[in-house]
């Protein structure tokens, strides 16, 4: 039986060696990492993942790495699919199969954009038809595919049009619309939010699983989050989710992704850094990263 995905699944990195190349010997420590900060499990080759940066074989490697490293623990592995090319997303979509994924997502592809949800739906379920026996989940980044169609009325169709679908990752800030989503066949879909820095909001809501980069380094902060939620201190967990909106910044203000893939050095851990047309830090900027999260007091949670 795959496991249903819930608590927190850090978006891992794609570590790389220093001429660039994908460096698997890594991935068992990123492993070990998220056991020892009691992950739920872990979402591989996505957007943090830098994806669309990996050639089909890279992809493929680096998930028979993931496979191999959380085997023996109770770790939920989502493998995302996704590829502007469909037989890409169907050959990685049979190898996840192949190997016991818990779940596939896949985004919408973001050069041929579909333009609307039929569309949409016929091209998952394309990829979904590779690995027919593994729950398929919906990569709904907008901010990023610029695909954006309404996911009320896409899960709604797909009750009964896409049978083995099993929810969203839902990388949207709309809590308007999440509040509708989570409302439609609870019983059937999960819903993983995507927005680390307003996490607790979609708890209130009803969330119980989340996708994010920031919880590769910080997610004993998030753990803290949904245990003072759950104990109802309310102030508490507005000072946290503040911490972590001020460690967003922090990434934000020197790139993002590349900010928050060496980060993963200070916590003992080399991914090395990003790949091409994304920049990388600069001599001395993650000197000064390490300086404002410590002034942040965020490396406690680390």
């Amino acid at each position: 039986m795959n496991k249903k995905p819930t608590g927190l699944l850090p978006a891992v990195h794609t570590p790389f060696d220093a001429a660039g190349d994908i460096n698997l010997s890594v991935v068992s420590q990123q492993a070990d990492r998220l056991v020892e900060m009691q992950c739920g499990g872990v979402y591989v080759g996505g957007t943090t993942g830098e994806c669309y940066s990996l050639t089909c074989d890279e992809r493929i490697a680096l998930a028979d790495a993931w496979f191999d490293a959380a085997s023996d623990t109770d770790l939920s592995l989502v493998v995302h699919v996704g590829d502007n090319c469909i037989r890409n997303a169907q050959t990685l979509a049979a190898q996840a199969e192949s190997r016991g994924a818990d779940a596939i997502a896949a985004m919408a592809p973001c050069f041929f954009r579909p333009q609307t949800l039929d569309v949409l739906i016929a091209y998952l379920k394309e990829i979904s038809s590779a690995a027919p026996n593994t729950p398929f989940y919906f990569y709904d980044i907008p901010v990023m595919t610029h695909v954006e169609l309404s996911m009320v009325e896409f899960l709604e169709r797909c009750q009964t049009e896409f049978p083995n679908l099993a929810g969203l990752k839902f990388t949207n800030d709309s809590l308007f619309d999440l509040q509708d989503i989570l409302r439609i066949a609870p019983e059937r879909y999960n819903i993983l939010f995507g927005f680390d820095e307003i996490m607790s909001a979609a708890w209130a809501y009803g969330v119980r699983g989340a996708v994010g980069s920031t919880y590769n380094q910080f997610a004993k902060l998030y753990t803290a989050i949904i245990a003072a939620f759950e104990t109802g201190d309310q102030s508490r967990v507005v000072e946290l989710q503040n911490l972590s909106v001020d460690i967003i910044r922090v990434f934000q203000k020197y790139g993002f992704l590349a900010a928050s893939k060496e980060v993963m050095k200070l916590v003992g851990i080399d991914c090395g850094t990003v790949r091409s047309p994304v920049l990388p830090l600069q001599a001395g900027e993650l000197d000064e990263i390490a300086c404002s999260l410590e002034s942040l007091g965020a490396m406690q949670w680390a």
